[in-house]
């Protein structure tokens, strides 16, 4: 279970009304934090981990399957940053149930709002890049909240910590 947190104008795109107080994730990576991109005529939703900030880009068609469409990306980046197949398994089944919620952390926002700005950037100088490039391209950039570290590397940190934890508890 997760929640998609998005921002008013991805709510509005949507047309989706947020619960008011969803239950907590049971995902590796938590809550996920959605924006809609729009580059001329390029639209995109960039969403971000609230536990390690992994970026991912979907397309913004259809918002009736954006969280089946950003499972699928989802497990396309944890297996492109090294993420072992069992947990990405493991990821993308938590991922099942999901709620919308509003944003509710601020440092997660204005990390979304700064990888939107790059993603504007990327998307604008480099059209040909799929939108797995892109992400992988966001996920390399140090950001200031997670100690100028690179959203790649703290999505790696974040699994091994929860094998680690894991193996602990059967001993």
């Amino acid at each position: 279970m997760f929640v998609l947190r998005c921002t008013q104008k991805l709510l509005d795109r949507l047309n989706a009304t947020p619960e008011p107080e969803p239950a907590p994730p049971d995902t590796v990576l938590g809550d996920w934090y959605a924006n809609l991109i729009r580059v001329g005529r390029i639209q995109v939703v960039l969403a971000v981990s609230e536990r390690s900030l992994l970026p991912v880009v979907v397309p913004a068609r259809d918002g009736r399957s954006l969280v089946q469409r950003l499972s699928e990306a989802l497990g396309l980046m944890l297996s492109a940053v090294g993420v072992p197949p069992d947990d990405a398994i493991a990821e993308r089944g938590a991922m099942q149930r999901w709620a919308i919620g509003k944003t509710a952390n601020r440092r997660v926002l204005g990390s979304l709002n700064d990888l939107a700005f790059q993603l504007e950037v990327g998307l604008s100088d480099f059209p040909d890049r799929t939108l797995l490039a892109q992400s992988l391209w966001l996920a390399r950039t140090p950001l200031k909240v997670i100690d100028y570290g690179a959203p790649d590397q703290a999505t790696l940190a974040a699994f091994a910590a929860r094998r680690a934890l894991l193996a602990a508890s059967v001993r």
